[in-house]
């Protein structure tokens, strides 16, 4: 089990402390992950390639997470919480200088399979960390805050690095992105030095996998955000669609998602909501219910507004829900099962979009958030019938 070795010493305000750097260090992940997207030209008019080649480095990205996560977060389990994160924090950094200095597209492949390399111990270490070291019974409260690190890339990373492209280029973007990675990188190393695994051996991730109750959850997990990334990979060409929007226009979408997604994690700093099957069954069905009604939700710009800003709250609770489960599940193997779950969630990245394009393609994104709320139906019935 992981330990403070400092939280008698005015404990709250150093947990609090400690709850920021990890919200560091999930907005480093989340601003990697989203910046390349909406500055996809102007990375291929630097390169002298086609945007698909510069897309190609999502892939890498995302194929190297998933790989990470399995083989190398289970680190969090046996050694110094600060040096695992503030080493993958470093390496993403080195990851992201290499990005700005590309000259190739194969380059910038190659940097962020580097990056995607770091994001596999930094994102479940941050998950398993926050759970592992937050109060009995405030785990959702502390959690809940970490995500909104998620909501600020939406809300700012995002549109800071088009504004930063347009006026410095997109080179800077990567190079800002680099020095924030190294004072989030120095941050956790002198905060969470003090915090370490209580496992003296590694735990494979088969093994945590057979771990009580992991699997379910897992396939809830690759289910429901199996629905998330296919809807949002095709949210925003869907309102430019249903309303004639520019690209700015569909951004202010985007953003009402982040602001949601934010504003709930507040909320649930404050309320810490008890975590039960019931509980994560209910989210789910909210969930679901959000995608079925994306046909109604799309007939005026309000609507479409409000129904955006409520996706983002419920995503929140269920993201919250299900990483909180997976941890109380986990025991001692935190970081070995939060690698599973970033696996799992990695994989629904490609998973996603290759499902619903098809179904985009014939039927519109009304029908792309219909299959969604399909999915997230069978993950509410796996929950349900979990011991």
């Amino acid at each position: 089990m992981m330990t403070d070795q400092n939280a008698e010493i005015n404990p709250n305000a150093i947990r609090q402390v400690k709850v920021l750097a990890l919200l560091g260090a999930v907005l480093l992940v989340g601003s990697n992950s989203f910046v390349l997207s909406p500055i996809l030209s102007e990375v291929a008019g630097g390169l002298s390639t086609q945007p698909y080649h510069v897309a190609w480095a999502i892939s890498a990205f995302g194929a190297a997470t998933a790989l990470s996560a399995l083989t190398l977060a289970g680190m969090i389990d046996r050694m110094s919480v600060g040096r695992v994160l503030g080493g993958a924090a470093l390496l993403l950094a080195v990851a992201q200088v290499s990005s700005a200095l590309s000259q190739h597209w194969m380059w910038l492949c190659l940097s962020q399979a580097l990056a995607g390399v770091a994001v596999g111990v930094l994102l479940p270490g941050s998950y398993a960390t926050v759970t592992a070291t937050a109060p009995k019974g405030r785990e959702a409260a502390r959690l809940g805050v970490v995500l909104t690190g998620w909501a600020l890339s939406l809300v700012v990373a995002v549109p800071a690095a088009a504004f930063i492209t347009e006026h410095l280029g997109w080179r800077m973007v990567y190079f800002l992105m680099a020095g924030l990675s190294v004072l989030v990188a120095g941050i956790l190393v002198m905060l969470l030095s003090d915090v370490r695994g209580g496992m003296s051996k590694r735990t494979s991730p088969l093994r945590a996998f057979r771990l009580p109750g992991v699997w379910q959850l897992l396939a809830v997990m690759l289910v429901y955000m199996t629905a998330f990334y296919g809807c949002f990979a095709f949210f925003g060409v869907g309102v430019r669609t249903a309303f004639d929007l520019s690209a700015q226009g569909s951004g202010m979408f985007v953003m009402a998602y982040g602001v949601g997604f934010g504003v709930m994690g507040f909320v649930l700093g404050v309320i810490s909501p008890k975590i039960t099957r019931g509980y994560l069954c209910l989210v789910l069905l909210a969930i679901a219910t959000s995608y079925a009604t994306w046909g109604l939700t799309l007939q005026s710009q309000t609507s479409a507004m409000a129904g955006t800003a409520i996706w983002g709250m419920l995503n929140q609770l269920g993201l919250n829900a299900m990483v909180v489960s997976l941890n109380r599940q986990a025991s001692d193997a935190r970081g070995a099962v939060m690698g599973l779950n970033s696996a799992v969630t990695y994989s629904a990245v490609f998973a996603g979009p290759m499902i619903m394009g098809p179904i985009y393609a014939g039927f519109g994104f009304a029908a792309v958030a219909g299959f969604g709320a399909v999915l997230v139906m069978c993950g509410v019935i796996v929950s349900w019938r979990r011991a």
